[in-house]
């Protein structure tokens, strides 16, 4: 079945299928797509077998790839805060003043936010027997669990094509091919200056607001001075995620404009890291620590790296 429309609300259009049947959602005859395609982060050679999350265009692949909340207006409002890189003038003496810059924690109300983890749909290329691209997704089963993963998954094929299909599992004849992951960039072995890594930073944190930039360099530059062995930069959705490797120690240090004020760091070697989905990195619980942006942050920093 063809779905050709703008968006979908709701599944009553693939009602005829039956809960708990496995389903895949795919896009036949792909290549008319190509810019399309290296936009979501594919490679310009589109090969079989690469897999990706998608960047983030638009608020389907949003909710695909970062958490995301809905503001629940039933409840009264709370107090938050907001933190902010902030300049101010104050008294030196002798009729002077001199400029300061920091942090501060900026008191605010709003109604309280319900949050969800992002959905992680992963998009494959795969070839059939006659040459004929396709954009597919892995097997998701229909059922009332996954209604709304469902509906943002085929809303991502929706907006960025303007058209999909529903296959069913059995459809095998896209034959079984090796995974290529595009998620991550892997610097070459050796230690880098920080020169170069700010640079790098610039282009990950484009867009963002000043407290986050610092937050972001600051933190990077701080763990970079324990001289690292390994780099790698996120891609497509994992974009603005950067980790730090420490090989000999085993150690992986997680750093990213996403992380919601916490640095993570991981024991598991890259090989199998790299090879997760976005959500079993974030959520999985998996990380061995996880240390909070605040006061203590650099002496927790110093405990995990000089010991």
């Amino acid at each position: 079945m063809i779905l050709k429309k703008k968006r979908i609300n709701k599944l009553s259009c693939l009602n005829w299928i039956e809960q708990g049947q496995k389903v895949v959602i795919a896009l036949c005859d792909a290549l008319r797509f190509k810019e399309k395609l290296a936009e979501l982060g594919f490679s310009m050679e589109v090969k079989d077998g690469e897999k990706i999350l998608p960047v983030v265009i638009n608020p389907a692949t949003a909710r695909n790839a970062e958490k995301f909340y809905v503001v629940d207006k039933t409840q009264p409002k709370e107090k938050y805060y907001q933190t902010l890189w902030w300049t101010r003038h104050e008294w030196a003496g002798r009729g002077e003043t001199r400029e300061v810059s920091e942090f501060v924690d900026i008191p605010r109300e709003r109604f309280p936010r319900i949050e969800y983890p992002p959905y992680s749909a992963e998009l494959i290329l795969k070839y059939n027997e006659d040459g004929l691209l396709f954009v597919i997704t892995d097997a998701i089963e229909y059922c009332e669990q996954n209604e709304k993963m469902l509906i943002n998954t085929i809303n991502i094929f929706l907006t960025c094509f303007g058209e999909c299909e529903v296959l069913t599992e059995n459809l095998e004849k896209l034959v079984p091919t090796q995974i290529v992951r595009l998620n991550w960039e892997i610097l070459p072995k050796g230690e880098y200056p920080w020169e170069r890594i700010q640079k790098d930073l610039e282009k990950i944190s484009e867009g963002k607001s000043n407290t986050v930039r610092k937050m972001l360099f600051d933190k990077c530059e701080y763990i970079n001075s324990f001289h690292p062995d390994f780099l790698a930069y996120g891609r497509s959705g994992f974009s603005g995620y950067i980790i730090f490797g420490f090989r000999s120690r085993n150690l992986y240090v997680l750093e990213s404009v996403y992380t919601n004020n916490a640095t993570y760091v991981f024991g598991t070697d890259w090989e199998n890291l790299s090879k997760l989905s976005k959500a079993e990195i974030l959520n999985g619980g998996l990380q061995e620590v996880r240390l909070i942006h605040n006061d203590n942050w650099k002496r927790d920093i110093d405990r995990l790296l000089k010991g």
